[in-house]
């Protein structure tokens, strides 16, 4: 009997020893900057150095501990320093430098959680700064796991990749965002292939249909619609958001 417990006691601490802790991966990846189309983009901006607005060095360890794989790297703690940066920052203040930084670190939550949050604070920095920085967001603009796209901000974007069960895909997203709440995006395939498509409906969007070959899909504001099916060449989805609800 003694024998039989002692046995039990070493595979409980054995395995204990051996457990490793899993790192937090992302869950989906902005868009490599080969697989983007657009006139003049560019990821080669500097900036100079300016007068500090915000201390952004928490965040800024977070990201450091994500990239190096640190152990100690706590998501659930990095999306509470974010929520209170977010609260105690006029952002309208901030230099390009610091803008910067916001980006990195919001878009790296995006990448972590897919949370409706983190695209829509992308999306609303978008609006408010110059061609440079905006630069910076497109990435973000869809962002994917493997094959599946998350469609994040809405702005007009193509970009092709390879699927994972062969065959190029085309995924191009027209629209003009906030000016109008109609967008339209269209798929072009070599292979009929399954791709699920999450588009995100804003927060104020109570309404706002997506629309697939006369098929309504069932939205929620403040959440992903998935569409989940075989796409083929030619294929279209239809978005309408009540654009005269969206906050000033």
């Amino acid at each position: 009997m003694r024998l039989k417990l002692f046995f039990y006691l070493f595979l409980i601490l054995f395995s204990s020893c051996t457990h490793k802790k899993t790192f937090t991966e992302k869950l989906s990846h902005r868009i490599p900057w080969n697989e983007l189309h657009l006139n003049g983009i560019s990821n080669n901006i500097q900036f100079e150095r300016q007068s500090i607005h915000a201390d952004f060095s928490d965040l800024q360890n977070f990201v450091s501990e994500f990239k190096s794989k640190d152990e100690n790297f706590n998501l659930e703690e990095f999306e509470h320093q974010w929520n209170l940066f977010f609260e105690k920052n006029d952002r309208l203040d901030w230099n390009e430098a610091e803008v910067k930084k916001w980006i990195e670190t919001t878009g790296l939550l995006l990448e972590l959680t897919n949370k409706t949050k983190y695209a829509e604070e992308l999306e609303n920095t978008f609006g408010k700064v110059g061609s440079d920085l905006q630069q910076l967001i497109t990435p973000y603009v869809f962002t994917k796991r493997v094959d599946h796209i998350y469609v994040n901000i809405f702005q007009p974007l193509k970009i092709e990749y390879k699927h994972s069960l062969g065959g190029d895909v085309t995924f191009r997203q027209e629209c003009n965002y906030p000016e109008s709440g109609s967008v339209t995006m269209h798929f072009g395939m070599t292979e009929r292939r399954y791709i699920e498509i999450y588009v995100r409906i804003p927060e104020w969007a109570e309404g706002a249909t997506v629309t697939v070959k006369n098929v309504k899909y069932f939205t929620a504001p403040g959440s992903y619609c998935l569409i989940a099916k075989k796409w083929k060449d030619g294929d279209i989805v239809e978005v309408e958001l009540p654009i005269d609800k969206r906050p000033q």
